[in-house]
């Protein structure tokens, strides 16, 4: 039996457990964004105590190594929650809670360089306008530096897509985990190489355009 004649049977699983990465990746980068701009947002505040307080969770958290992370966010939450009867925590969930953490960091550093980027005057115009700081913040400055937030952010998006691989090392049946079931199924050395190449491919795939499309929109910006 030739490699496309063993291999065929298991692209569906192969192709489930990728979707499964692609979806961790997507909801921990939206919770990523969500709290990395309140994060972000919040080492620009007036108070000094939230400033410092926002900055130093910040380093804690990109500076954080992901796989320890991932093992620290395994061991600390239960496998269910005390909500009525109790509500199950599956592992891909706390993977993607654990993937949120170092990419909520992250995402804070753009923001903040985001808002940063936007020019003093414009600050100051909303500010004769009569808008409060929130709302200065929300209405006038946030859309204006999302432009420039968009390109590290895709990249940011591809780091954690890239990530969800480690969730294979705690128990989620993603892709890479589905690759050593396969192989473990076959019991045939010859195909490492191929089963694994496959998970590679698919990976380059997916991520190598959104890759280029940041690079693009940065080159873009920086012709401006």
């Amino acid at each position: 039996m030739n490699l496309v004649d063993t291999l065929w049977p298991w692209l569906p699983l192969l192709g489930r457990g990728l979707l499964l990465n692609l979806g961790m990746g997507a909801l921990a980068m939206a919770l990523a964004s969500l709290l990395g701009t309140l994060l972000g947002a919040a080492q620009l505040a007036p108070s000094i105590a939230l400033s410092r307080t926002a900055r130093c969770l910040t380093q804690l958290l990109r500076n954080a190594p992901w796989l320890v992370v991932m093992f620290f966010v395994m061991q600390l939450l239960p496998y269910e929650l005390a909500i009525g009867s109790g509500w199950p925590l599956p592992a891909w969930m706390k993977a993607v809670l654990a993937l949120t953490l170092p990419a909520t960091g992250n995402f804070a550093e753009i923001v903040r360089g985001g808002l940063r980027a936007v020019p003093l005057a414009q600050w100051e115009a909303a500010t004769a306008l009569g808008y409060s700081a929130p709302a200065r913040l929300w209405h006038v400055i946030l859309p204006q530096a999302l432009r420039m937030m968009l390109p590290p952010a895709m990249g940011l998006y591809c780091v954690v897509t890239m990530s969800t691989a480690l969730a294979s090392l705690v128990g989620v049946s993603e892709g890479l985990s589905v690759a050593r079931e396969v192989l473990a199924a076959e019991a045939r050395t010859e195909l490492l190489l191929p089963v694994y190449g496959l998970v590679l491919l698919a990976f380059f795939a997916y991520i190598f355009p959104v890759s280029m499309l940041a690079r693009a929109l940065e080159r873009r910006q920086a012709v401006r």
